[in-house]
């Protein structure tokens, strides 16, 4: 659940394009029509997207207005998003994934939204909807989105099987108070995408609540020097880096940006990474990389070291077979973490982010 009572511009932008090695998700666009035509003309696709007798599309002018529709909806509520997945290899919409109010049957608005997908039958099986379903999560909680709920007819195992990837609680089979008559229910919370425990920490999602907490952090020149541009950032380059977090995070069921917050705390002191580490031009590599940033207050705790160890537990849980850290030549404090970590010096290189850092690597089993 969610509420929108916030600013308007506060609400907006949480949704941006996401491309990946496989698909893009970006809004529909009015010269998708006749792709959106080809899927919602056909009988396997809509039986399970509403209530019979099922209508099908038959004109490009309905599936135009199906394009206007989700417009229309993103414009009203800017916590939804309906989204197109552009398959890379063909340039062509093979589904939609969203995130929609979930208005009840007897017109009850609880403020709650829904989570949904569904795809071309050529392009089932592929994972497509499993990973774009996980991507436009992360961007629902990072909009501040509490719990999505995700249902659908008790005979539709492949989305059931989606669901269950995603890490949903299952609420089994019961009244569907959305639809109507039975349904198959499960409930996404921020802590089934990715919420790691340590003895002192909890690593969890930000969301948009935390932007205040990371414009600060990132106006401390002491942090900001040694990540990305490399100096203090503005609020709203902040916020714009905040929405890109899914993105940056990628598809992996087990990378993320989490925030590093003390136990009995709520504000985070800290951030800690377990994300693809970017090749630089000319360099074709598939690394992950781990990482993390303290507040000044928050350093000399041992809490970097205790964030990253949980994150090695993650990666090897996720069968990432080993992790990188790049390093600022200079950024000897980043240095002795690794050091502490057990990673091997494999000194300084050209691999990654256009740049010559201090490397290491870690085997995480």
């Amino acid at each position: 659940m969610s509420t929108n009572d916030e600013p308007d511009g506060e609400l907006r932008g949480w949704y941006p394009d996401v491309t990946t090695d496989r698909f893009t998700l970006r809004p529909y666009q009015d010269d998708d029509a006749p792709e959106v035509l080809a899927i919602h003309s056909l009988l396997e696709v809509v039986r399970w997207l509403d209530n019979p007798p099922f209508t099908l599309l038959q004109t490009l002018d309905e599936a135009r207005a199906k394009i206007d529709g989700y417009h229309r909806a993103e414009s009203e509520n800017p916590l939804c998003a309906f989204r197109a997945i552009v398959a890379r290899d063909t340039g062509r919409v093979v589904g939609t994934v969203m995130v929609s109010r979930a208005i009840r049957l007897d017109g009850t608005d609880l403020g709650e939204y829904q989570l949904g997908w569904h795809l071309h039958p050529d392009a089932q099986g592929r994972g497509y909807a499993s990973a774009a379903a996980r991507l436009i999560a992360h961007q629902g909680v990072t909009a501040g989105h509490e719990e999505l709920l995700i249902g659908m007819y008790p005979d539709n195992e492949p989305s059931a099987a989606v669901a269950a990837k995603l890490g949903a609680e299952d609420l089994g089979i019961g009244p569907d108070l959305w639809y109507g008559g039975d349904g198959h229910n499960f409930v996404l919370r921020p802590e089934h995408l990715a919420h790691v425990e340590t003895e002192r920490l909890v690593l969890r999602r930000f969301t948009r609540h935390d932007l205040d907490v990371l414009a600060d952090l990132w106006s401390r020149p002491e942090v900001a020097r040694w990540s990305g541009p490399r100096r203090p950032r503005a609020r709203e380059e902040v916020r714009e880096g905040l929405a890109n977090h899914p993105g940056r995070a990628g598809t992996h069921p087990s990378t993320a940006v989490l925030a590093i917050v003390p136990k009995g705390e709520e504000r985070p002191v800290g951030i800690a990474l377990l994300v693809p580490l970017p090749s630089s031009s000319g360099i074709d590599r598939d690394d992950i990389e781990i990482g993390w940033h303290l507040f000044p207050e928050a350093q000399g705790r041992g809490y970097a070291t205790e964030a990253a160890r949980a994150l090695v537990e993650r990666a090897a849980a996720g069968r990432i077979r080993e992790v990188l850290a790049v390093t600022d030549p200079a950024n000897e404090a980043w240095q002795a973490v690794c050091q502490r970590l057990g990673m091997t010096d494999l000194g300084i290189r050209d691999d990654w982010y256009n740049s010559s850092l201090r490397a290491f690597r870690l085997a995480t089993s």
